[in-house]
């Protein structure tokens, strides 16, 4: 493990231990309370950009350099180098040219200088594919990922759950499907009682017209009086085959970016196979990164990912490519 991973999965670590004391309504309303939680991995991607000479070979190109180039020179995987370039670029230590594609400015030579970029050295790069051998592995010391890891500690779970629930809880950018709708992975099934609550008089009364899945452990922490009779709870790993089959609809809620692109595809073969054609809808609740431009809070994010679970806040071509690979067609996309 490199010095760059130990300080990351040492940051990561201390966030962890800090959500149990945290007071999840008052930073839920302070963007600037999450903004600063984040703040460390600036300053990690460009001491990496340094010890990889990102800065030096950006600024010896005569036009504008490719990832893929930059991987050619460095050794270091093309999608890492963009992925840390993209939050160097939210605050100008470098130009960005077009979508992957780098050019030098007066910041970019300057950290290409040798007194900046002496002392700095590490010998592999590369993204984690892997959700159990990654930055939280190292810090922690363990080979569960992130969430066996938060299983395993019930007060730790409770308050993921907690935050996860005010975060990313109350939507008012439902639109009605009159049958059948799977919350994959639906934790406390927030989701699934925002949408009861604005379509209840819609909802058939009828128990399982809202299921809502997710790992045992999960669902038997909500009080049955928690939910109306109309969403019915249902265990399911979401590895393995769907139960629901030729549903509506099936909401995956910030699920993919917790995992490598391997594992998205397994998810998602899951999902393909249980839908039926020109009936089922896949509906993906996800950040969406543009393809160039990304704020600095944005590209910090697909860091935090990255160092969180091994998985990646992903870009619009990104999600394109991922669900096409996938099988999926007639893909588009929404604000909310």
């Amino acid at each position: 493990m490199t010095e760059s991973m130990a300080n990351l999965a040492e940051d990561l670590s201390s966030i962890l231990t800090r959500v149990q004391n945290v007071n999840v309504e008052e930073i839920s309303k302070d963007a600037s309370a999450r903004a600063d939680e984040t703040k460390s991995y600036t300053s990690i991607a460009a001491r990496n950009a340094v010890d990889l000479n990102l800065f030096e070979h950006i600024s010896s190109a005569p036009t504008p350099i490719s990832s893929e180039e930059l991987s050619a020179l460095t050794n270091a995987e093309s999608l890492l180098i963009s992925r840390i370039l993209r939050l160097l670029a939210s605050v100008r230590f470098v130009n960005e040219a077009g979508e992957d594609r780098w050019t030098a400015n007066e910041t970019t030579r300057a950290m290409a200088s040798p007194p900046i970029a002496a002392g700095h050295w590490i010998t592999k790069y590369k993204v984690p594919l892997e959700p159990n051998d990654g930055f939280v592995q190292y810090g922690l010391q363990t080979k569960l990922n992130i969430f066996d890891y938060m299983y395993s500690i019930p007060p730790l779970l409770q308050d993921f759950n907690l935050c996860m629930g005010n975060a990313h809880g109350e939507r008012e950018s439902w639109h009605y499907c009159p049958v059948v709708l799977v919350d994959v992975g639906g934790g406390k099934g927030h989701d699934m009682q925002a949408f009861h609550s604005a379509f209840q008089e819609k909802i058939s009364k009828e128990q399982g017209t809202l299921v809502l899945e997710d790992l045992p452990q999960v669902l038997d922490a909500i009080p049955n009086d928690n939910l109306p009779s109309s969403i019915v709870k249902m265990p399911h790993d979401f590895f393995t085959e769907q139960p629901v089959k030729g549903a509506r609809g099936y909401l995956v809620h910030h699920i993919l970016h917790d995992w490598p692109e391997k594992y998205c595809h397994q998810i998602l073969a899951h999902l393909r196979k249980a839908m039926i054609p020109d009936y089922s809808k896949l509906l993906i609740y996800e950040l969406i990164l543009p393809n160039t431009g990304a704020v600095e809070m944005q590209a910090r994010y697909d860091l935090v990912m990255m160092t969180f679970s091994g998985g990646m806040e992903r870009s619009r071509s990104q999600w394109i490519k991922l669900l096409e690979d996938a099988g999926f067609c007639n893909i588009g996309f929404m604000s909310t």
